[in-house]
């Protein structure tokens, strides 16, 4: 029997990670999303807690206030890796017992995450695949996106690694500067031959 093959998904801010995750999804393969799973920590009681005692200021009279913690976190650098590493132990369970149980069957298995590198879960993945994109539409897809100004794009774009590196470590290269069903097709070509 052929062991479950695990492959992740990365790239910086705005360079169609998850667009392309979500074509593999189509094609019919289970995708662990990693931003997906901290937004749902987000609902948390456990965790909401930790962020209460850590950041107060994101509450407002008891209330979690997400706009007001991503101003706090990209604002500071310090602040944004104390928020990670509130992070970390929650999704680093969640991501652990995901392997463990896939790790029984057979086929592929997706990682989609923007730090797959920088906390270390590409050693858990055969492969690795980063999407990029030229910087101006990266900034524009993210300014269009999230509702945000150039400024907030490169306080986010500065702290993370940037698409150079994620792609010099990775095995695969998928560039999405391209229309959806030319992009479709590459996903394909991919999948095809892990």
């Amino acid at each position: 029997m052929q062991k479950m093959k695990i492959v992740g998904i990365t790239g910086a801010i705005g360079c169609g990670k998850t667009t392309l995750a979500n074509m593999i999804r189509k094609l019919g393969y289970e995708v662990f999303d990693a931003d997906k799973e901290v937004g749902q920590l987000y609902e948390n009681k456990e965790f909401l807690n930790v962020i209460k005692n850590n950041f107060p200021l994101a509450f407002d009279n008891g209330i979690f206030d997400k706009k007001k913690l991503r101003k706090i976190v990209f604002s500071n650098q310090k602040e944004l890796l104390k928020l990670e590493t509130l992070i970390e132990p929650f999704l680093q369970k969640l991501f652990q017992d995901k392997i463990k149980e896939v790790s029984h069957g057979e086929g592929i298995f997706f990682v989609d995450a923007v730090l797959l590198f920088e906390k270390g879960w590409h050693k858990y993945c055969d492969k690795v695949i980063c999407v990029k994109v030229d910087l101006e539409t990266q900034k524009q897809r993210v300014m269009k996106r999230d509702k945000i100004s150039e400024k907030e794009f490169f306080d986010i774009y500065y702290l993370q690694m940037n698409s150079e590196k994620k792609c010099a470590l990775a095995d695969e290269i998928i560039d999405t500067g391209c229309s959806l069903e030319e992009l479709e097709e590459k996903a394909k070509n991919v999948v095809r031959n892990l």
